[in-house]
């Protein structure tokens, strides 16, 4: 401990700053669509109840992107790589069709999110807003293979949509103005009914997100890589290193956290007794209830969080076919393949909202099938060398692990005899 306290005192303001951006890459998988659906139609419902659930699965994302980041700098490999090394070829094709199904759910969230946000701002039908959405989700695309260097471009980008997305929903809480006895009341740990534990597995769903444990380890090698070339292969640079990633995933992810407090209290201020549970509903009453500018700013941020997350997402892919295969496709190829669901859907007329919540209760089934692996490789003293995690470490990864599977049962059992 006193190690972290003299290595944070030796660290400078301007230093700091150049290693923020992973965790800001990782944070917008936390304020997706998915995210939006889950938290308004909680909000909607349920009112604040499911609160402590936002906080708690932000707590738990936290600590496993932590690890994630641990992993990649230990080692300089990802999940998928170190599975494709250690598991056997059976293992390994069944996680890697597991994490390409999450892909698709996850893709599927952030376009169908990005079609509803041009839809209502521009007074669009949602196909056409699905083209906008795709359209855009390309342009976004070619800032990482225009410029070279490396990922801080696409951070700067994803950083300025962050902002704007925390910026609305700053806005969106100055009108709800909910008192702290009503947040209170959210943080109290309870479930209103059988039907609120769908909704609160869809915002665990949507608040750890696989794709993004997957990635994370990925896309803190380049400063590694830089770090190395400069300061040496020794595990102090490596310390510092950690120090500084964990620093930037707890700053970036608090901010998801407010973010996804700040969607469920509005919905419940604005929404609930209402019946309203989908994004398009819930626009229309927020510029009844809050007037004009607060629908518009809902619709702005939405767009930022679907487009967004779709450019973290076709990374994640590219990370997940790359480790698991070692098998490297053109980023614009799997732009076009993992497009196609998503406008199937729109254009056959499923509800899009519907879609959503669905979409992230499918990515809560997956998150053992990345975890799991996390937690084995991570207590590997001979991978992670000093790295290693702690007993208490493992332990309570282990328990989140068990949570999140019996949580799935229960949803499994409620579904089918409830």
């Amino acid at each position: 401990m006193s190690g972290v306290v003299d290595s944070l005192r030796s660290v400078s303001f301007r230093e700091l700053l150049t290693y923020l951006g992973p965790g800001f890459l990782i944070s917008v998988a936390y304020m997706d669509p998915g995210n939006w659906a889950t938290n308004i139609s909680g909000g909607a419902k349920y009112g604040p109840a499911l609160l402590w659930v936002i906080v708690l699965a932000s707590l738990m994302a936290m600590g496993i992107q932590i690890i994630a980041a641990k992993l990649g700098i230990a080692t300089g490999k990802g999940i998928a790589q170190l599975c494709r090394e250690r598991l056997p070829s059976r293992v390994v094709w069944l996680l890697w069709a597991a994490a390409e199904l999450a892909m698709i759910a996850t893709d599927m969230a952030e376009i169908i999110g990005a079609a509803i946000g041009f839809s209502l701002v521009f007074s669009i039908p949602l196909p056409a807003g699905a083209v906008l959405a795709g359209a855009a989700s390309f342009a976004l695309l070619g800032v990482r293979t225009v410029h070279d260097r490396g990922y801080r471009w696409v951070e700067f980008v994803i950083m300025a949509l962050v902002g704007i997305i925390a910026l609305g929903f700053v806005f969106e809480m100055l009108l709800a103005r909910p008192t702290a006895a009503e947040i209170g009341r959210g943080l109290v740990p309870s479930i209103p009914g059988p039907d609120a534990l769908y909704v609160a597995i869809g915002i665990l769903g949507a608040t750890v997100m696989p794709h993004s444990i997957y990635l994370h380890p990925y896309i803190v090698q380049d400063r590694r890589t830089e770090l190395m070339a400069t300061e040496g292969d020794t595990e102090g640079v490596h310390r510092r290193h950690f120090l500084f990633e964990s620093v930037d995933t707890v700053f970036a992810l608090s901010g998801a956290m407010f973010v996804n407090a700040a969607m469920l209290i509005v919905a419940a201020a604005a929404l609930q007794g209402t019946g309203i549970s989908t994004l398009q509903d819930a626009y229309i009453t927020l510029q009844n209830v809050f007037g004009a500018s607060s629908s518009t700013v809902f619709g702005i941020a939405l767009i930022a969080a679907g487009l967004s997350s779709s450019l973290v997402a076709t990374m994640a892919g590219q990370t997940v076919m790359d480790g698991f295969l070692d098998l490297q496709i053109n980023v614009w190829l799997r732009r076009s393949v993992t497009l196609l669901p998503s406008l199937a859907v729109v254009i056959a007329g499923f509800d899009p909202t519907s879609v959503l919540v669905a979409s992230q209760v499918a990515l809560s089934f997956e998150l053992p099938f990345v975890l799991i692996p996390l937690l084995w490789f991570t207590r590997e003293e001979g991978l992670m060398r000093s790295f290693k995690n702690w007993t208490s470490t493992t332990t309570v990864l282990g328990v989140i692990i068990a949570l999140i599977v019996v949580l799935n049962i229960w949803l499994i059992y409620t579904e089918l005899f409830g």
